[in-house]
C-alpha cells in the first residue's frame, strides 16, 4: 500500500567537524561548545491495546472470552456443515472470528485490531484456540506492533564565520518506509537552545529543543515530540547494518525450526560460498553516509530445495514479519491458481463482474466490462481506468485509498470508467488486481482470510503473518501483508517445485508454468505474467531467466529454474526505485547467481 505511514522513532547521526578562525585571546575566553558528534536516537513505539493469552471459557451465562482481564460473550453458532463459527468482540479493541471444524478440535480464525498511529489501516492475525478439556480454549492473542524507525545523517559544513550558527549539512533516512523522501531535509542548524532542520528552499521543517548540551534534545515531528539521547553502533541496530562488522569466514548452517524447510550449508548443495560471504562483508561494514542508500533487511536463498543462506541485518530477525508492499500481489496471484486447482473457480478466463453482482451492480456501464476476466485482473490489462502511474486517473492506487466516500474498494474499483478494451494494453493498476481476492472470497462462500488461512497459510506452514485490511474490514491484496521472509520464500520454492511443497501439491503445473510466462508488458516488452515479473540477468555472459514478485523498498522473491534456485530479497529504499534496483542487480549478478553457476 502507499497510503502515508505515521513515525515513531528517529535516528540521527551528528557528524561536526568545526572549523573556526579565532584569536588567541577570543579562543583562551571562549566557552568551549557542547561536543554533539556522534550518534543519537529517539524511540517511540505505539504498543497494542490487547494481545497475550486468550481463553476461551464455558460458564453457566455461556461462552467467556478473556484477554489482560477484560471478559466479553461469545457467540458459538453451529452450520450446516457440522462445523462450529465462533467470534466475539472487546469493545472497539478488536474482534476475532474463527471456525471449529470437529467436536475436539481447535477453534482457528483471525484477530482483528483497528487501524491506528502507524499503518493507518486494519490488520488481521491468525489465532489458534486450542481446547483443553470440554469446557476451555486457550491461545495468544499476537496483534501488529505499531513500531517505526527513522534515520538521519549529518554532514558538518566548514565555517568561516564563528560568530553565525553552526550549519550542517544533513538527510533523513528511514530504513524501514524510508520517510526521509518525502520529509526531505538537508541542512541542519544549531543556535541557542534550538536545532533546525530545513529543506533545499530553506524552509524550516523540523525544530529541536536541547534539553542538555551535548547530551539530549527534543524533536518534534508530525505533532508527536521525540527525545533524543546518544548511542553507539552497538546500540542503533536499525542505523547500521550490524552491530559488529567484524569480517566472517564462514556461513551458518540456517536453523531447522520445523516449519518445513529443510536446512544445509551451501556447500552441501553445491553453492559456492565465496560471492556471497564476500557481499556480506562488505555489506556488514557499511558506514551509512547518504540517503539513497541500500538498506537490506534479509537475504534468503534456497539451493536444491533447501535453506541454505538466511542473514538479517538492521535489527530484523527470523520471526519478524516483514512488509511485503507490492510483492503481495504475486500471492493473490497464487491464491487465484489454489482456487482453479481446487475446483472453486473454473478457470482464469471467467468473466469477473459477475462474481460481485454482474455489471449492472456498478456505475458507469459498458459492454466491455462484460468482457473483463480473471485473467485480465491478474495480468494488468483490465482497461479500467486505474493506472497507479498516472495521477490523474480516478483509479490511482493513492487516490483510492485517500477518498473517504467509499469504503468498500471492490465497489470502488467496479465503479470505474473503461479506457480500453481488456487485455488490449498493460498498465499498472492495484485497484484491478485486488478485485482477484474478492472473486475467489466470492466463489468460496466466505471470508478470504479464512481461504488464505486455509488454502496458504496452513499447507504451507505459515504460522505467522499480518493481513491488512481495506476500510470495511476486506482482506487487501493490493499489497501490503506482512510474512516472515522463510515463509514468503516458500511461495517460491512452491514454483520452482511446480506447485508441490513438502509432497503436497497445491498448483498444476499448467498454473505455474502460465504463472512464469509473458502477459503483458508493462514499460518493458512481455516483462509480466500472472502477478510475476520476468528478468534476464547477464552473468559473465551467460543469460539467466528469472521471474519474481516485486514491491516498493525492495521486497523481491527470485525463482531461478534453471539453477534450482529460490532468493528473498527485503529491503528499506522504499520510493527509491533507482537504489534498491542497484541493491538487487548486485545481490543478483555478484553474489547469488555466481554462486550457483558452474
Amino acid at each position: 500500500m502507499k497510503r502515508g505511514i505515521f513515525c515513531v522513532s528517529l535516528t540521527v547521526l551528528l557528524v561536526m567537524n568545526r572549523v573556526t578562525a579565532q584569536s588567541p585571546d577570543a579562543e583562551a575566553n571562549a566557552v568551549e561548545p557542547a561536543n554533539w558528534a556522534g550518534l543519537w536516537v529517539a524511540q517511540r513505539n505505539f504498543g497494542v491495546e490487547l494481545d497475550g493469552p486468550l481463553t476461551l471459557q464455558q460458564t453457566p451465562a455461556g461462552w467467556i472470552a478473556q484477554v489482560q482481564g477484560e471478559r466479553t460473550i461469545a457467540n458459538r453458532q453451529p452450520t450446516d456443515d457440522g462445523s462450529v463459527n465462533w467470534s466475539f468482540s472487546f469493545f472497539d479493541l478488536g474482534r476475532f472470528e474463527g471456525r471449529q471444524t470437529s467436536h475436539e478440535g481447535p477453534i482457528v480464525g483471525h484477530w482483528t485490531q483497528p487501524a491506528a498511529n502507524v499503518y493507518y489501516h486494519p490488520f488481521a492475525t491468525p489465532v489458534t484456540l486450542k481446547p483443553k478439556g470440554s469446557q476451555t480454549f486457550d491461545g495468544i492473542l499476537a496483534p501488529t506492533r505499531e513500531g517505526y524507525s527513522l534515520s538521519i545523517p549529518l554532514i558538518a559544513e566548514d565555517k568561516a564565520n564563528p560568530q553565525s550558527p553552526r550549519r550542517y549539512r544533513t538527510f533523513l533516512r528511514n530504513p524501514e518506509r524510508n520517510t526521509g523522501v518525502y520529509f526531505r531535509i538537508e541542512t541542519a542548524v544549531i543556535a541557542d537552545h534550538e536545532i533546525r532542520f530545513s529543506n533545499s528552499a530553506g524552509e524550516v521543517i523540523g525544530v529541536g529543543q536541547i534539553i542538555d548540551p551535548g547530551e539530549r534534545f527534543t524533536l518534534s515531528h508530525r505533532g508527536v515530540i521525540f527525545e533524543f539521547t546518544r548511542a553507539s553502533r552497538q546500540t542503533a541496530d536499525g542505523f547500521y547494518p550490524r552491530r559488529w562488522p567484524k569480517p566472517i569466514q564462514h556461513l551458518l548452517r540456517p536453523v531447522e525450526t520445523g516449519d518445513g524447510w529443510s536446512t544445509a550449508l551451501p556447500g552441501e548443495t553445491g553453492l559456492k560460498a565465496a560471492p556471497i560471504i564476500a557481499f556480506l562483508n562488505a555489506l556488514a561494514a557499511f558506514e551509512p553516509q547518504q540517503l539513497r542508500e541500500p538498506y537490506l533487511h534479509s537475504l534468503l536463498v534456497a539451493h536444491q530445495g533447501k535453506l541454505v543462506i538466511e542473514e538479517y541485518f538492521h535489527g530484523h530477525h527470523r520471526e519478524m514479519p516483514h512488509d511485503s508492499r507490492s510483492s503481495g500481489k504475486t500471492v493473490v496471484s497464487a491464491l487465484l491458481g489454489m482456487a482453479i486447482y481446487q475446483g472453486i473457480i473454473a478457470d482464469v478466463d471467467q468473466p469477473a463482474y459477475p462474481f460481485f453482482g454482474g455489471v449492472q451492480a456498478f456505475a458507469n456501464p459498458d459492454n466491455r466490462k462484460q468482457r473483463l476476466t480473471l485473467r485480465h485482473l491478474v495480468t494488468m490489462t483490465p482497461g479500467l481506468a486505474c493506472n497507479d502511474d498516472d495521477d490523474d486517473s480516478p483509479g490511482n492506487e493513492n487516490t483510492m485509498q485517500e477518498q473517504d466516500a467509499q469504503p468498500d474498494w471492490y465497489q470502488y474499483a467496479l465503479n470505474l470508467p473503461m479506457r480500453h478494451e481488456p487485455g488490449a494494453v498493460g498498465y499498472y493498476c492495484t485497484a484491478g488486481i485486488n478485485l482477484v481476492g474478492g472473486a475467489i472470497s466470492s466463489a468460496a462462500g466466505f471470508s478470504l482470510a479464512r481461504f488464505f488461512q486455509e488454502s496458504f497459510a496452513i499447507p504451507l506452514q505459515v504460522p505467522h503473518y499480518r493481513l491488512n485490511l481495506s476500510p470495511n474490514q476486506r482482506v487487501y491484496m493490493g499489497g501490503g501483508i506482512q510474512l516472515r521472509p522463510r515463509d514468503f520464500l516458500k511461495l517460491g520454492q512452491l514454483f520452482l517445485n511446480e506447485g508441490v511443497w513438502n509432497g503436497t501439491r497445491l498448483l498444476s503445473k499448467h498454473w505455474v508454468s502460465e504463472s512464469a510466462a509473458a502477459h503483458a508488458s508493462l514499460g518493458s516488452e512481455d516483462n509480466y505474467g500472472f502477478g510475476w515479473w520476468r528478468q534476464t540477468f547477464d552473468v559473465d555472459g551467460r543469460a539467466i531467466k528469472t521471474y519474481f514478485a516485486s514491491g516498493n523498498g525492495g521486497q523481491m522473491l527470485f525463482v531461478v529454474p534453471e539453477l534450482d534456485l529460490t532468493v528473498m530479497i527485503n529491503a528499506g529504499n522504499y520510493s527509491d526505485g533507482r537504489t534498491r534496483g542497484a541493491l538487487r542487480d548486485q545481490i543478483m549478478t555478484q553474489a547469488v547467481l555466481p554462486s550457483a553457476m558452474k
